[in-house]
């Protein structure tokens, strides 16, 4: 079983074929790191997901999280932020990008 967890809806791309940074979200509305230790283990695919993941302050932590609970973790990203990334890749180099 694959899993999409929506992190959040802001995003610092305006691409012509998604309009979802137009309707952001507050960061005290998005799912917490709480929340998703709650999720059961045992996913095939967890993808992080938004918007725009690297957005997202805890994005490391919630890799923490998410990780035990997959055999393969991916984060779909426009890839602007390298910076947050990188540290992410060199924890989980498996991580899909």
């Amino acid at each position: 079983m694959d899993l999409s967890v929506i992190t959040t809806y802001r995003c610092n791309s305006k691409c012509q074929m998604c309009y979802i940074w137009k309707n952001p979200t507050l960061p005290k509305e998005e799912i917490s790191t709480t929340i998703l230790s709650k999720l059961p283990n045992g996913f095939d695919n967890v993808n992080i997901t938004g918007g725009e993941p690297t957005l997202r302050d805890d994005l490391l932590e919630i890799c923490d999280v998410l990780n035990p609970k997959a055999k393969t973790l991916e984060i779909s990203t426009n890839g602007l932020k390298p910076h947050i990334l990188i540290p992410i890749v060199e924890k989980y180099p498996n991580i899909k990008i």
